[in-house]
């Protein structure tokens, strides 16, 4: 019996050792969030949110952007899991503090990629002087 329960606990923890890290350099006010990411959400959305090999979407992504999927969207999937049924809720996996971190992470992540919302283009838009 304990045979049983030993060796799928020992590869399952040998498998889990051998999952890539995040493979970008991110300013430390993201590592956190970006830690976090890795030690849950990679392993279906991969090391840097771009697409894992499950079919997972990737999150670096205009369709995550603002206004069409808020803070509060990623919050909410993150909880509650995604309304399809094909992400299933990480409520246990994180805090509060924690999911606000990831959310930082994404959304720099995002705007490192050159994906931007409307919203931010509209702010530099607001913010140059016209001639």
């Amino acid at each position: 019996m304990l045979k049983r329960i030993f060796w799928p606990v020992l590869l399952t923890g040998f498998l889990s050792a051998c999952t890539p890290g995040p493979t970008k350099q991110v300013p430390d006010d993201y590592k956190a969030g970006q830690n976090y990411f890795h030690r849950v959400c990679s392993n279906c959305h991969g090391p840097d949110a771009m697409g894992g090999k499950t079919k997972a979407p990737k999150l670096i992504d205009a369709e995550f952007l603002p206004p069409d999927f808020t803070d509060d969207d990623i919050r909410d999937t993150i909880i509650n899991g995604s309304t399809s049924g094909k992400m299933p809720s990480q409520r246990a996996s994180f805090s509060d503090e924690e999911i606000t971190e990831i959310i930082k992470y994404l959304r720099y992540s995002q705007k490192a990629a050159g994906i931007v919302s409307e919203q931010d283009v509209e702010e530099e838009d607001d913010g140059e002087e016209d001639s």
